[in-house]
């Protein structure tokens, strides 16, 4: 099957309907908002996702997007971050998964960069409360191949120094269509796994597993190639439909395989030469700036009560 961190994105693949999973779809004149819970072990099963809520947003280009329609869709995440994680008097972690390094794997640490920080001045002040803040702290715990600390290791060190109370995830995700690179943004209460878009699972961050309550907040910026393969069949069995040749007889056999049989044959071709290669957008240097500026919007406005944008 495909790989894909989106909740809504693995729902709507199933071949047919799960009770376990409650959908809501709202259009807006920018884009779409798609609310999706998974409410029990069998729904969790099926789709290949956690329990809890999903909300995702989604529009045709967040780079082309005016500044009043990007303000709405900030005020819209930020309101459903506060209520999917019951955000109230809070001491927060934000952390930054992926690397720096590698472009489309840096949208964590860019977008804690542009984060409002404020445990030092709780600290130095010896505040409990602020009317305007709450109290918090940033972390780019950086990846395995880096520092040689497993990331899940890393955060739970952390949290046992300086004890908040809730952690916000910041991550890169995978999707499995193309047109869904950097075009969408997930915001869930299921946690996360890093890693797990392109399988490399380094440990579940969740209120499980950290023994706080965790928000997770990430974008797909990478597809893999059998996925580019798969949608690329799709759309030449689309253009062929009125020509007859070899390869629509190729095509439509490949056509009567299910998701699941084709994405096997597919890697099973390509795996030899690319071996789960992951493709980005080549401008995805432009886009991860954008978009770390919106996520560390919606992030500032969700937890500090009196956050303005001119405090950056």
């Amino acid at each position: 099957m495909t790989r894909t961190d989106l909740a809504y994105e693995a729902h709507e693949g199933l071949a047919k309907k799960c009770e376990g999973v409650i959908l809501e779809t709202k259009d807006l004149e920018h884009g779409e908002l798609i609310k999706i819970e998974i409410t029990d072990e069998e729904a969790e099963k099926i789709v290949g996702k956690k329990i809890g809520k999903y909300v995702t947003y989604e529009t045709p280009s967040f780079k082309h997007m005016k500044d009043e329609i990007r303000k709405e869709v900030i005020e819209i995440l930020s309101n459903n971050l506060k209520s999917l994680v019951d955000i109230n008097r809070e001491k927060i972690l934000v952390v930054g998964l992926g690397n720096r390094r590698v472009t489309a794997d840096s949208l964590g640490p860019r977008t804690v960069d542009k984060i409002k920080v404020t445990r030092q001045y709780f600290k130095a002040y010896k505040k409990d409360f602020d009317e305007d803040y709450n109290e918090l702290a940033i972390l780019v715990p950086g990846v395995m191949g880096v520092t040689g600390i497993e990331t899940q290791n890393t955060i739970k060190g952390v949290i046992e120094k300086i004890k908040p109370t809730m952690v916000i995830a910041i991550d890169a995700l995978a999707s499995r269509k193309m047109k869904r690179l950097c075009s969408v943004i997930q915001i869930t209460n299921a946690g996360i796994e890093p890693g797990s878009g392109i399988g490399n699972m380094q440990g579940s961050l969740n209120e499980g597993t950290l023994g706080i309550k965790v928000a997770a907040i990430g974008v797909p910026t990478v597809v893999d190639t059998a996925t580019i393969v798969s949608d690329s069949i799709d759309l030449m069995k689309e253009k062929l439909t009125h020509k007859i040749s070899v390869a629509d007889e190729v095509l439509g056999l490949l056509g009567q395989l299910d998701e699941h049989e084709k994405m096997g044959f597919i890697r099973e071709v390509l795996n030899p030469m690319y071996n789960d290669t992951y493709v980005t957008p080549n401008e995805i240097d432009e886009l991860i700036e954008i978009l770390s500026d919106i996520l560390a919007e919606v992030i500032n406005n969700a937890v500090h009560p009196g956050y303005e944008s001119s405090d950056m």
